[in-house]
């Protein structure tokens, strides 16, 4: 599929840090690399401060890279990879690594370009390019990392087939994702009064899976080997963003970013939302 006919997602959190870069708004300095939920190993010690979320963004990113099992010298595949940050950690990390990353959206892809150097050995290139019609050849990546992006792909499904296609028999998937606890919940009437809630913070949601992790993964012809739900390790994130956005966002930025999170937070609080780590295992 050519570039210029790819449907891109509706992202308005994307779209409010691509002004922001340009302008120098608190929020595009906040994630300027890393857009995505923080980690911290004992939740209990979080510190509330800017510093603090930037470390519990890459201690995320290091929770993908010990679950998808990276180690130097592979041929690694980020999708949804945003402004890069995920592979800009693993070209300071890692070496001899062969990295790609791939995004609908050619801004993201355009400032990832303009802000990572290869080291260490390392080649990077970047793809424009569908998660659920991946522009490569059968058997062509040892590791496939996406990082809190899967939820806005068409189909999770869809995707996972694709990510077995092109991984090599023995390859690693490593997936982190927003999970309703109970599958129906993405049925019913509140989650569907929610959803447009969340979709006016952070943009197109793909479907809710019908079937679980291990049932999609064994359909797309890989082995689900690892399950982690690190919902409590993330709570932090909410609070802080939330006094962030209040007390040093743009108006343009409180009036995107506060319902959504909101409501995420909510939902989490309640348990009705997890955040789960999958790995799963081409088989040779």
């Amino acid at each position: 599929m050519s570039a210029q006919h790819l449907s891109r997602p509706a992202l308005p959190y994307f779209d409010l840090l691509m002004e922001e870069r340009q302008e120098g708004g608190e929020t595009g300095q906040l994630w300027e690399n890393q857009v995505h939920w923080g980690y911290w190993e004992d939740p209990k010690a979080a510190e509330g401060t800017r510093a603090d979320y930037t470390a519990a963004m890459e201690a995320m990113n290091g929770v993908l890279f010990h679950a998808g099992k990276l180690t130097d010298g592979q041929k690694l595949l980020d999708v949804g990879c945003g402004f890069g940050g995920t592979l800009q950690q693993i070209n300071g990390a890692y070496s001899d690594m062969d990295l790609t990353g791939l995004n609908i959206d050619p801004r993201q892809l355009a400032a990832a370009d303009a802000q990572i150097t290869p080291t260490y050995g390392n080649t990077l290139r970047w793809v424009e390019g569908d998660a659920c019609e991946l522009p490569f050849e059968d058997n062509s990546f040892d590791r496939i990392l996406a990082v809190e992006c899967i939820f806005h792909f068409p189909s999770r499904q869809k995707f996972l087939a694709e990510a077995a296609r092109v991984l090599k028999p023995g390859g690693y998937l490593a997936v982190s994702d927003f999970v309703p606890t109970m599958m129906f919940f993405g049925k019913t009437p509140i989650w569907m009064a929610i959803r447009p809630r969340i979709a006016k913070s952070y943009g197109t949601l793909g479907d809710v899976p019908l079937r679980g992790y291990r049932s999609m993964g064994r359909r797309a012809g890989l082995q689900l080997v690892a399950n982690r739900n690190i919902r409590k390790n993330t709570m932090p994130t909410y609070p802080f963003l939330l006094r962030f956005f209040r007390e040093q966002a743009s108006e343009d930025a409180q009036s995107t970013m506060l319902v959504g999170t909101r409501w995420m937070k909510w939902l989490s609080k309640l348990s009705l939302l997890q955040y789960r780590v999958y790995t799963f295992v081409k088989p040779d």
